[in-house]
């Protein structure tokens, strides 16, 4: 059995369309946005704050994946603290002890970067 050309064009043809078919989309390929691993945010003086602990954001917390201690890094500086997680602050700002931040050579509203301790 001889296959006539326009049988053979015809078969290349569904050929191709079958391999476009395998091809993901361009969007498919991108990939998800991973959580970002630190934060530059505003320091801010609060005298109810004990030396040693940060008050930060419910919602800044969740998206650094900050649980127990955060690290506050300035200048090539970087110090431990713990952490008090409080709803209703704005998540652009956390909030220290007087004494860490003159450790830290800080003034109030500051710009420190903030991530998760490991």
């Amino acid at each position: 059995m001889k296959m006539s050309k326009e049988e053979k064009e015809e078969e290349k043809k569904i050929d191709v369309k079958s391999l476009v078919n395998i091809i993901p989309p361009a969007s498919s390929l991108k990939k998800s946005k991973a959580p970002p691993k630190e934060k530059r945010v505003k320091m801010r003086k609060r005298p109810d704050v004990d030396q040693g602990i940060i008050l930060i954001s419910n919602k800044l917390a969740n998206e650094l994946g900050i649980t127990e201690e955060v690290e506050v890094s300035v200048k090539g500086r970087r110090a431990k603290f713990k952490v008090i997680i409080q709803d209703g602050l704005p998540e652009t700002e956390i909030y220290g002890n007087e004494a860490d931040m003159i450790k830290l050579g800080l003034e109030d509203n500051s710009t420190v970067s903030v991530r998760a301790s490991k």
